[in-house]
């Protein structure tokens, strides 16, 4: 009722895919509004069209158990083949997910153990899924009913964005259902598809009260009065659940002969699912209710089994009981039975689990847990019950806690990994066990930037014996400590193991070697020992394994750039190091050698090869599901991108990692790049209290400490200070970053904060000071040679003139920008020398200058400089109007990124991978490009691009 829209678009669905245009539809609404409804129907209309119907159901406590949901999609399918339909299934690329379903098949380069951390391996088992379908459509057309898929499974939701994009072209249809995204469940999920261009949204809304009525009528045989119908309306929310609910509570209360009145109605509604499944539990036979309750509440914490012996255990019962309770259960509709005994909804299950008695529930998972244990369980899997049970003083449940925990380590869900360990504690912990339940706690709340885990590393690394295990502790105390600003502390803590380690394990010397580096760097206290090391490490780099010689040539071309050296020394070091294998790896979450290698290719000017080494780095830190890392990482990504002009994608670099952070989290590498990103690209969007507000609630709420780390805090800070009309306080912080960074020891220009502190210094009216300034920084960026930095330096240096120089210098300036790829550095000084041949007499030439700056503010949205060239146009004369949406300032900021990528030389497939988009949706945006472009064809983007 009220979803005949909805089932005409399932129709037009169906007709699609006889055609083999499959589809992803998303039907999306509250709990109880009728998705499952709507599925059921769906699936009797693929009945009707002949469609082979797969199905399956996520479960809140199954979010953790790796394609949960895709089993459920494919075992019981597959269970009902013969041995030779199942093999023509497995046949090609789909016998790579053979192992999931443990089928066997000839080995290959990936089969194994389907829930590998390897993103390789991963892929492997999506692609293998994938194929899997497709061979199945090709003996009939396939239809995939996956209900309340925002309880589903990581992996399973990683195959359902795989196959979004790639069922256009099959006979594959696919409808799944989805809480709303404001109701509070899985909201990055939710609104992943909810965003996803491959995925056609079908919302369901509550009855309306004809609604209800027609519910009404059609389940008491005789149309209600506008009385009951109202109140049904208001008792429910007009939730199709909770009234069907409603009425049937009524009258297995009341019976069928009394008559339905509003005041019955209002005493007897339910109020919540968990009194609706009780009263449902007690209309069994008096004989099976207490067997009944028994099971609904041990099949609640047990979440589904098709196992009676395990329920039994759980539950008490005994096997016959089991049969008989789960038959009332089925027929009262509480639970449904295909491979597992599941209850029809997750919400269902969770009623019934908190209004269980708390005693009731500790030993319901006391049970679970030694039940699952004894049948051979995964440890992730009796450990999610230790979690809700008491502590039983049991070393063999502290080790189960510990492996279920080091799971979750592995699999990036840091949290849980703290909560298994912290439950682990309460166990009694043998004093073996203890150093390596401390040391996995330790990391686990390292990597959740938990403060604790500087504690708990310690006293792992105290206890702890064998070399090899404190070198791994001794990486991530020296990172937590270093997150909590204690540098020579984590300095102490890496020296005095690399000397145990040397001899014996040379390979984890040289990490902690390049780690000791890396921390010596940060302060100029530290900096003689950074440079002793690098040079000693330098000496041996021909014998390091081949991950820390990477890095090790990382940190070689950063002391090169940091020492001031040309920029073309540099690169070659860059190049060099991108040589050695991968820039992002384990076991700390190592991303230095890419973020310094990204870091030195900016400065030298290389800013579409920083950023296309981020984004390598980045996709491969989130495969690894290096949160640290991937977040460091974008942080300096979000400042390339701002530098490029791109200020769509920098704001989603910087707002991602920004997200949920406050002023008193623990700081990291990156955080202070993706504030200065967030501030500056605020700024040029002409929103200086959105600038400032960013920064208090993204900052530090304290004073910004004077350390290196900090340092583009306080450059971010000096920015918005000039904005709002501050500039003694502006110049203040600008010229104390760069006081800071002399005293580190950094000479090389492109870190220097010159450039706007010589503007605020003019605009101060210091002018001898500024002039000093710049013409110190002038002579330094011609030395280093990178044209960005020396063009920059120009345009700063001419602000503090007043003859006939000032011209030749910015033109000079402008000459060197153009073609860099620096477009905010570029317009700043067009705008700049606008004005200067505007006071030159010289209006022609002004104008030109003057257009192009406000055509380059307009592509790139820097709306304070589009605003700054027509005010000087304007009083010239001109009149400028609001460009058209073609030309690059038409495109949209995915079509803007999708096209650069495309520029640089990157395939459809690896842009897709980057943006972790379809191939179809990269498609579809450069085909919008090429439009808006006036261009027809790949081969003439680069010149379009650099044209506009």
């Amino acid at each position: 009722m009220e979803r005949q829209h909805q089932l005409r678009v399932v129709d037009d669905a169906f007709q699609a895919c006889h055609r083999n245009a499959g589809a992803l539809v998303l039907v999306e609404g509250y709990f109880g509004t009728g998705k499952t409804a709507l599925l059921k129907a769906v699936k009797d209309r693929g009945g009707v069209e002949g469609f082979a119907i797969l199905q399956a159901r996520g479960s809140e406590f199954e979010t953790g158990f790796p394609y949960g949901v895709v089993r459920q999609l494919l075992e019981y399918h597959l269970s009902s083949m013969t041995e030779e339909e199942r093999a023509a299934v497995f046949t090609g690329a789909a016998a790579l997910a053979a192992p999931l379903f443990h089928h066997q098949t000839t080995p290959g380069p990936h089969s194994g153990e389907p829930h590998s951390d390897d993103p390789a391996r991963e892929q492997s088992v999506l692609r293998g899924l994938y194929r899997m379908l497709v061979n199945l459509a090709d003996r009939q057309p396939l239809l995939l009913l996956l209900d309340d898929i925002h309880w589903a499974d990581g992996p399973s939701l990683r195959f359902l964005h795989y196959i979004e994009g790639r069922l256009e072209q099959q006979s594959i249809l696919c409808v799944a259902t989805t809480a709303s995204v404001d109701r509070g469940y899985n909201v990055d999920v939710t609104h992943a598809f909810v965003t996803s261009p491959a995925v056609h949204l079908l919302p369901v809304g509550v009855l309306s009260e004809e609604g209800v009525r027609e519910v009404l009528a059609s389940a008491l045989g005789f149309l209600p009065d506008d009385a009951l119908v109202r109140v049904c309306h208001q008792a429910t929310g007009g939730n199709p659940f909770f009234l069907h609910e409603l009425i049937s509570e009524i009258r297995a209360e009341s019976g069928a002969e009394r008559p339905l009145s509003p005041a019955l109605v209002a005493r007897a509604g339910p109020r919540n699912v968990a009194r609706v499944v009780h009263r449902w539990v007690q209309r069994a036979s008096q004989e099976h209710v207490d067997n009944a309750t028994t099971l609904a509440r041990g099949l609640a914490v047990l979440g589904n089994s098709g196992d009676f012996d395990q329920l039994a255990g759980v539950t008490g019962l005994s096997r016959h009981e089991v049969a008989e309770a789960a038959s009332v259960l089925i027929d009262i509709g509480v639970v449904e039975s295909d491979t597992h005994l599941r209850y029809v909804h997750p919400i269902v299950r969770n009623a019934v689990y908190e209004h269980m008695p708390r005693t009731t529930r500790y030993r319901a998972h006391t049970s679970a847990a030694r039940t699952l244990a004894s049948s051979g369980a995964p440890p992730e899997q009796v450990a999610e019950h230790l979690l809700h049970a008491p502590p039983s003083n049991d070393s063999r449940v502290a080790e189960v806690l510990i492996a279920a925990g080091q799971r979750a380590l592995r699999l990036g869900d840091f949290t849980l990994a703290v909560a298994l360990f912290r439950r682990a504690e309460q166990e009694a912990v043998s004093a073996e066990m203890l150093p390596r339940l401390l040391a996995h706690l330790g990391e686990a709340e390292h990597r959740a930037r938990d403060a604790g885990a500087v504690e708990h590393l310690t006293q792992a690394l105290d206890l702890t014996v064998e070399t090899a295990a404190r070198a791994s502790i001794a990486l991530n105390l020296s990172g937590a400590l270093t997150a909590a600003v204690r540098y020579k502390e984590a300095l102490d803590v890496l020296q005095g193991v690399r000397l145990e380690a040397q001899d014996q394990h040379p390979e984890l010397a040289n990490r902690l070697h390049a780690e000791i580096i890396k921390i010596a760097q940060l302060t100029s206290a530290t900096r003689p020992v950074a440079e002793s090391a690098l040079a000693e490490f330098g000496d041996a780099g021909a014998d390091a394994a081949v991950g820390a010689l990477a890095l090790l040539r990382a940190q070689q071309a950063f002391e090169a750039l940091f020492n001031g050296e040309p920029a073309t020394n540099v690169i070659p070091l860059c190049e060099d190091a991108l040589l050695q294998g991968p820039l992002v790896r384990e076991p700390d979450g190592g991303a230095q050698a890419a973020w310094l290698i990204a870091l030195c290719l900016y400065c030298c000017g290389r800013l579409s090869e920083a950023g296309a080494v981020l984004d390598d780095a980045i996709q491969r830190a989130e495969g690894l599901r290096l949160g640290l890392a991937s977040d460091d990482l974008r942080s300096l990504r979000a400042y390339v991108h701002l530098n490029r002009g791109m200020l769509a994608e920098a704001d989603g670099d910087a707002t991602g990692v920004l997200a949920g952070a406050t002023p008193d989290d623990l700081p990291a590498l990156g955080r202070p790049f993706a504030v200065l990103a967030l501030t500056e690209l605020l700024l040029l969007r002409n929103q200086t209290s959105g600038a400032v507000d960013a920064f208090k609630r993204y900052g530090m709420s304290a004073e910004i400490p004077h350390q290196v780390l900090f340092l583009p805090l306080m450059l971010a800070r000096g920015r918005f200070h000039i904005a709002q009309n501050l500039a003694e306080a502006g110049a203040l912080d600008l010229l104390r970053t760069h006081e800071l960074l002399e005293d580190w020891g950094a000479r090389c220009p492109a870190f220097s904060p010159s450039v706007p502190a010589v503007e605020a210094l003019a605009d101060l009216g210091r002018r001898d000071e500024a002039r000093r300034l710049a013409h110190r920084h002038l002579t330094a960026a011609r030395a280093f040679g990178e044209d960005r930095v020396i063009g920059a330096a120009l345009g700063a240096y001419a602000r503090t003139v007043t003859d006939g120089r000032q011209l030749d210098l910015l033109e000079e300036a402008a000459t060197l920008l153009e073609g860099t790829g620096a477009l905010i550095d570029e317009c700043t000084v067009l705008i700049q020398l606008g004005i200067a041949l505007r006071g030159a007499g010289e209006s022609q030439r002004a104008r030109v200058r003057l257009r192009t700056a406000n055509d380059i503010a307009e592509a790139t949205g820097a709306r304070v400089l589009a605003k700054k060239a027509r005010q000087q146009l304007a009083t010239m004369g001109v009149r400028v109007r609001e460009s058209a949406r073609t030309g690059l300032a038409g495109l949209s900021p995915r079509e803007h990124r999708v096209a650069l990528l495309a520029a640089e030389g990157k395939r459809n497939r690896e842009i897709a991978r980057i943006l972790f988009v379809t191939v179809k949706t990269v498609e579809w945006h450069l085909s919008q490009a090429y439009r808006k472009l006036g261009i027809t064809s790949r081969e003439e983007l680069r010149d379009a691009l650099a044209r506009t």
